[in-house]
């Protein structure tokens, strides 16, 4: 199919579905930089939503990193239904607004909206006002991306002089080999499983629920797993922050990328050829391996 056809499809597809699209309701939802000062000043913790997270909220099918089931599906309704205090909801303002996204973008979304819109409303709340789960998405979905690095220095206050406790995947290896983290005070790992850690998630909350709530800041990239157990530490009384794919974001920002690419080291199942070398460095392996407090992977 050529350009132009493409073209034309593609407005023909917009009219075709409008009728469908239109009826889905117009969730309040804040911008990047109002999320990030609710989350600094406010010590709020916060779980993010998803695709993967809404299609295993409704029922819909498995995701490539965990398999559905009833139990998940009920957690995660707990997660959307709460309002504690302590703790904000975050959906992606992509699902209401694609105007800044690349073309790949809008369509994901709008088609997005198309199949599963109505199912996904009746989960959702009208009068809520969310956070903005695209925090950690902040350069690769948007044409125009001069505001990225001043976006990263702003979610870097979240943990500017914490002490962070990453509960990450096997694989995801936040912040190695790069100065994501730098000015955290320290940073250690709990790893989980890198696909299917649903299957872990009481094992992973009795281990973090042994850490003093006081003076810690968890860091999840996990995952529904993640959204779950970010909502399941704040009524506890934790600080825990959703910060999902934020690492390859700021790695596909440095190497200034155009699309999606595998990066040395990691594990992603966002990229055509997600698994090409898993090895570190020597020195980074070093750092890497001195963080890790507990491997809760196998």
């Amino acid at each position: 199919m050529n350009i132009v056809k493409r073209e034309i499809y593609f407005y023909y597809w917009l009219i075709r579905t409008w009728s469908v699209r239109k009826k889905f309701p117009k969730y309040a939802i804040m911008s990047l930089e109002e999320t990030i000062k609710v989350i600094v000043e406010e010590r709020k913790s916060i779980s993010r939503l998803g695709d993967a997270d809404f299609l295993l909220l409704i029922g819909a099918r498995d995701v490539s990193y965990q398999v559905l089931s009833k139990a998940i599906t009920e957690r995660l309704q707990r997660v959307v239904d709460s309002r504690d205090p302590r703790f904000l909801v975050c959906l992606p303002d992509t699902l209401i607004n694609q105007d800044r996204c690349k073309r790949w973008t809008k369509i994901h979304w709008k088609s997005f909206v198309y199949n599963y819109g109505a199912r996904l409303a009746k989960c959702l709340d009208s009068s809520y006002v969310y956070g903005n789960s695209n925090i950690t998405r902040i350069y690769m979905n948007y044409q125009h991306k001069e505001n990225s690095p001043d976006l990263f220095q702003k979610i870097k206050t979240i943990w500017d002089k914490k002490h962070v406790v990453l509960v990450e995947g096997k694989f995801t290896r936040f912040g190695v080999g790069n100065d994501l983290l730098d000015n955290a005070l320290s940073v250690k790992r709990v790893i989980g499983p890198h696909k299917n850690a649903f299957e872990s998630i009481d094992l992973i909350k009795s281990t973090l629920l042994q850490y003093p709530k006081e003076g810690v800041l968890f860091l999840f990239s996990l995952g529904p797993t993640a959204t779950i157990l970010c909502h399941e530490l704040a009524i506890e009384g934790y600080w825990a922050v959703d910060i999902g794919n934020l690492d390859l974001e700021y790695m596909w920002m440095k190497a200034g990328a155009k699309q999606k690419i595998s990066i040395k080291g990691r594990f992603s199942v966002e990229t055509s050829n997600s698994v090409i070398d898993l090895t570190l460095d020597s020195e980074e392996a070093q750092v890497y391996e001195a963080s890790i407090l507990l491997d809760l992977s196998n």
